[in-house]
């Protein structure tokens, strides 16, 4: 019969036969310290870290970005007023690497005032042009070719028709010449504050009250807004125009009775001009990428280039009554145009403003 070892026998057996049964015994599983989910943050992970007194990252913490700060959640990045601040925090991060010169601070506000009030510039250019004007203010100034119109002629001059020589209640007519230039390059930047100022301080916040959080989609109605206003301006003053013109409802032979039309009344001049000056303006918003480039960019710039050719050449070689029929046709249709683009966002907001 089998009996049990005795304390005695087990103390005297040798250790290669103590330790046999041991080895052929099977070996604890070790405990797993993983998984797919990852490492398991134990504790209490809302308690500050020693290392960085700040509380640890847990599952539902924000991202972090490259500087191991918290990144705002999406819905606050798309604000404006989270962006710029985010943007002035990496400015004066950058301004504390390395010492600048004693006007570099200056420069720096002045560029980020500039950002964030992009009509500022253009005021301060209108001011100061008009400022340079009052402290002289006579037809000899070089800067009234730049506000006012320029050549006025006599109305016994031999350039103005002979149908508007008789005619003693015939408006003042102005002659062309290269002062004409200065009226528009002054508009256009004249047209550059309204611009900015019109989208900035009136657009932009009826955009934020029709909850337009995407940036793209504010860009695109303040823009299109705009250019609704303009040409709902100037479409009516257009036909005002030609309603007094031989060319009134698209009569092509008026355009044709008095040319060369070298002389001009001073609706006539300024509307020619003005209009000059607001596609000479959207060209340089285009040069410059003050917009975001469309998909047809290219095909829009050639559209320019060839519009102020065209009105360059008009004015140029007495063609003014043909560019005045093709200044109308082309205001009515864009502002119809720029009606449906701004107006559709509009629309969509109000059913949502309407249960808030």
């Amino acid at each position: 019969m089998d009996t049990f070892p005795t304390v005695a026998s087990i103390e005297h057996t040798s250790p290669s036969t103590a330790t046999a049964p041991i080895d052929n015994m099977p070996r604890p599983r070790p405990r797993r310290t993983s998984s797919a989910v990852g490492d398991v943050l134990r504790g209490d992970t809302s308690v500050s870290a020693l290392s960085t007194v700040e509380p640890a990252p847990t599952f539902e913490s924000p991202p972090l970005t490259p500087n191991g700060q918290p990144q705002e959640p999406r819905e606050l990045q798309a604000r404006p007023e989270v962006r710029i601040a985010r943007e002035q925090r990496e400015r004066a991060r950058r301004r504390r690497r390395q010492p600048q010169a004693w006007w570099w601070a200056y420069f720096e506000r002045w560029k980020e005032f500039s950002f964030q009030h992009t009509w500022a510039n253009p005021l301060i250019i209108i001011l100061l042009v008009l400022t340079l004007y009052g402290v002289y203010p006579y037809p000899t100034n070089p800067l009234s070719s730049a506000i006012f119109l320029s050549y006025p002629l006599d109305p016994s001059d031999p350039l103005i028709p002979a149908a508007i020589r008789a005619d003693p209640k015939a408006p003042l007519h102005y002659g062309k010449g290269r002062k004409d230039i200065a009226f528009v390059a002054f508009y256009i930047v004249v047209l550059s504050f309204t611009r900015e100022f019109i989208m900035q301080r009136i657009l932009r916040p009826i955009a934020r009250w029709c909850k337009m959080t995407s940036r793209s989609k504010q860009n695109r109605f303040l823009e299109q807004s705009y250019t609704g206003i303009y040409f709902g301006i100037f479409s009516p003053y257009g036909l005002y125009v030609m309603y007094h013109s031989p060319v009134w409802y698209f009569n092509t032979a008026g355009m044709y009775e008095t040319f060369p039309n070298r002389t001009h009344d001073a609706l006539f001049k300024a509307y020619y001009l003005l209009q000059a000056s607001y596609w000479a303006q959207q060209a340089l918003v285009l040069v410059m990428l003050l917009e975001k480039p469309r998909k047809d960019f290219k095909e829009l710039v050639g559209h320019h280039v060839v519009t102020l050719s065209l009105i360059a050449l008009s004015y140029r070689f007495h063609f003014t009554y043909m560019g005045l029929a093709v200044y109308i046709t082309h205001d009515i249709s864009d502002f119809f145009l720029a009606v449906s683009l701004f107006s559709s966002p509009l629309l969509s907001a109000l059913p949502q403003l309407a249960f808030d």
